[in-house]
C-alpha cells in the first residue's frame, strides 16, 4: 500500500469515525487502536514535523514554535518540543515519525492543501465548510505509538486564526501524548507492593528499578534512586509533616526543601535566582511547586529538580515530593517528566 492510499484510507476512516462535535474547541479525537501489523514509530519523541504550504508556514511558524517550543528551567533551558517543517515530496521519509502536523487550507491550490483536499472524506469537508475550521487528532496512523494532528480551515485567515486560538489545546495534545509514552515506558518495570510503604501514610506506584537511597522513617523521610548506564540519575523522595494549615506556605516549601536537600543529599543547595515557584494542583491536591537548578559545592556538581508540596486538611499533614536529576552529559527534561509521572501516583491512605 503506497503513501497516497494509506492517507486516503486514513481520511475515510477519519470521516466515518470522527467523535462528537465540540463547539468550543472543534477537536475530534479518533480511535487509538494498536495495529500489530504496523511498525513502531521512530525518531526523537519531542520533535514534531509539520507539513504546510509556504504561505501558511510563513505566518503559522512563529506562533506554532512559540506554542510548542516552550522552555523548561533546568541546568540548560530545555525546549519541551522542537518544531521542524517537512516537505510533502519527502513524505516517504517522514510518515513513520512520532509526531506529525498537517495544515490544510480548503481554498488553496498549493501542494499540501491540494493533496489533503483531494483525499479528504466528504463528511470532514462538509464540516469544515459549515464550521469554517476543525482539528482532528489520530493515533497510530502509519506506525504504532504515533500521533498525527490535522488542522483545517475553510480559508487561510480562518486557518491561521484557528492555529492561534487553539495553541493551548495543540500543546496539551502533544504534551499528553509525550507523558503517555513516558508512562508506558516507565511501567514496563514492575512496581513495589503496598507492603513496601506500610510505615507511611501514603502509597506510591514506584518501579522496582528505583532502589532505596535514604530511609529515615523516624523523621518521615524516604528516598529512592534509579541509576542506569547512559541515563540520568533520578531521585524521588517523599517527606511529610503534621502541622496546622496556617503554617503551610510557599516559604515553608522553600525552607523545608533547603533543609532536606542539605541533610539527605550531602549538602545540595539552590540559589534564589535559579528557582521558580508556582501554584500546584494534582488530583485535587493544591499547593506549591518549586523547580529549577541545584548545586553542590562540596562535590562540584549540579543538576535540575522539582519539588511539590500540598496540605491534607483531613489528616492535617503536609506532604512534600522531591524529584532530582543528575546528568552532566545531556538533557534532563524527560527524566524530570518521568519523576513527575511517578510522583503523581502518590495516594494518601485512608484511616
Amino acid at each position: 500500500m503506497n503513501i497516497f492510499t494509506k492517507l486516503l484510507f486514513l481520511m475515510i476512516t477519519l470521516s466515518l469515525n470522527a467523535g462528537c462535535n465540540n463547539n468550543d474547541n472543534k477537536i475530534r479525537t479518533i480511535n487509538k487502536t494498536i495495529d500489530p501489523s504496523k511498525p513502531m514509530s521512530w525518531g526523537h519523541r519531542q520533535t514534531i514535523y509539520v507539513f504546510a504550504d509556504d504561505n501558511v508556514w510563513k505566518y503559522a511558524e512563529n506562533h506554532l514554535k512559540k506554542t510548542l517550543e516552550r522552555v523548561r528551567f533546568t541546568t540548560e533551558n530545555e525546549k519541551v518540543f522542537v518544531v521542524k517543517r517537512a516537505p510533502l515530496e519527502n513524505l516517504d521519509n517522514f510518515y513513520k515519525f512520532n509526531n506529525l502536523i498537517f495544515f490544510c487550507n480548503l481554498a488553496s491550490d498549493d501542494e499540501v492543501s491540494t493533496y489533503l483536499r483531494k483525499i479528504m472524506g466528504k463528511q470532514v469537508e462538509t464540516e469544515i465548510q459549515r464550521e469554517l475550521v476543525g482539528m482532528y487528532s489520530k493515533d497510530n496512523v502509519w506506525a504504532n505509538d504515533q500521533f498525527v494532528l490535522f488542522i483545517l480551515g475553510h480559508n487561510e485567515p480562518d486557518l491561521l486564526k484557528f492555529n492561534i486560538l487553539q495553541s493551548h489545546n495543540i500543546f496539551e495534545l502533544f504534551h499528553n501524548k509525550l507523558f503517555n509514552r513516558i508512562r508506558d515506558q516507565v511501567y514496563k518495570t514492575p512496581v513495589y507492593s503496598a507492603e513496601r510503604f506500610k510505615a507511611f501514610p501514603w502509597s506510591l506506584r514506584l518501579p522496582t528499578n528505583y532502589v532505596l537511597y535514604k530511609n529515615d522513617t523516624a523523621n518521615n523521610f524516604i528516598s529512592f534512586i534509579a541509576r542506569l548506564r547512559n541515563k540520568p540519575d533520578r531521585y524521588i523522595s517523599v517527606y511529610y509533616s503534621p502541622m496546622k494549615k496556617n503554617d503551610f506556605s510557599r516559604e515553608w516549601l522553600r525552607e523545608t526543601r533547603k533543609l532536606l536537600s542539605w541533610k539527605y543529599y550531602d549538602e545540595d543547595e539552590f540559589l534564589a535566582k535559579d528557582v521558580n515557584m508556582e501554584r500546584y494542583e494534582q488530583s485535587g491536591n493544591k499547593g506549591w511547586r518549586l523547580s529549577g537548578r541545584w548545586q553542590n559545592r562540596k562535590h562540584a556538581v549540579g543538576g535540575a529538580f522539582q519539588t511539590v508540596a500540598f496540605y491534607d486538611e483531613t489528616k492535617e499533614i503536609t506532604f512534600l515530593i522531591d524529584n532530582v536529576v543528575y546528568y552532566p552529559d545531556g538533557e534532563k527534561l524527560e527524566a524530570l517528566y518521568e519523576l513527575e509521572i511517578i510522583s503523581n501516583t502518590l495516594k494518601l491512605k485512608s484511616d
